[in-house]
């Protein structure tokens, strides 16, 4: 088991429920840092005294406030984290569930556990905690099938993806044929537009132009 473990959330009372979480497995050692700065120098300090710690667990997301920060994400921690301990293992704990952020966690930073915030969130940390004690890689359910439809990601190219954000600015087909012609980009008819839009409603599932757009929302694409 673990026994240095430090939580970088700036919400006391998710702190504390993850404390008790920790508690619950005899986890001896577990430190709180509500700024990623206080984090990252927490994590220093222990290097420098030969008492690494173990896992760090974050959030992502950390509200401003009247203090001046560094470091201002919990995705920004992890990159300086990797730079001084690069064999820290890293649990993300937050209620980003769009699937290219998660996605991008994953490959760019080889993060060993994703849990997503709710009311299953202290089982799922202990499943996240003893998987990755097995040199395993762990999601939430919800997160590990969202995972498993990435594929769908991969299938489209960048001129779907600026299509998407041009629909979700709100311009007509016929605008968006025109941008694509003022640009000089492939496929610029409007017929071309319209195939673009129902490939990607296949693709995604989506019935309405509408629901296509809130999908590539929640999966990061725009």
């Amino acid at each position: 088991m673990f026994q240095n473990v430090l939580i970088a959330e700036d919400q006391n009372t998710i702190n504390k429920g993850v404390e008790r979480t920790l508690n619950e497995l005899n986890i001896p050692n577990v430190i709180t840092a509500q700024y990623c700065d206080d984090a990252l120098l927490k994590l220093k300090a222990a290097l420098r005294i030969d008492l690494p710690f173990n896992l760090l667990i974050t959030d992502l997301s950390f509200k401003a406030d009247h203090r001046k920060r560094t470091l201002t994400s919990g995705e920004e921690l992890i990159e300086a984290v990797k730079a001084i301990q690069p064999d820290l293992k890293i649990i993300v704990f937050s209620v980003e569930h769009r699937i290219g952020k998660i996605k991008s966690l994953i490959d760019t930073y080889d993060i060993d556990a994703y849990v997503e915030k709710g009311r299953e969130e202290s089982i799922e940390l202990k499943k996240a905690i003893h998987t990755i004690l097995e040199d395993k890689m762990y999601c939430s359910p919800s997160i590990a099938q969202l995972l498993r439809n990435v594929d769908d990601i991969s299938q489209t190219d960048l001129y779907d993806e600026l299509l998407l954000q041009l629909l979700a600015k709100g311009l007509k087909r016929e605008q968006i044929a025109n941008y694509f012609k003022e640009k000089d980009f492939p496929a610029r008819s409007l017929s071309s537009i319209e195939k673009r839009i129902n490939k990607l409603k296949v693709l995604f599932d989506a019935h309405t132009s509408e629901q296509l757009i809130a999908i590539a929302i929640d999966r990061g694409l725009i």
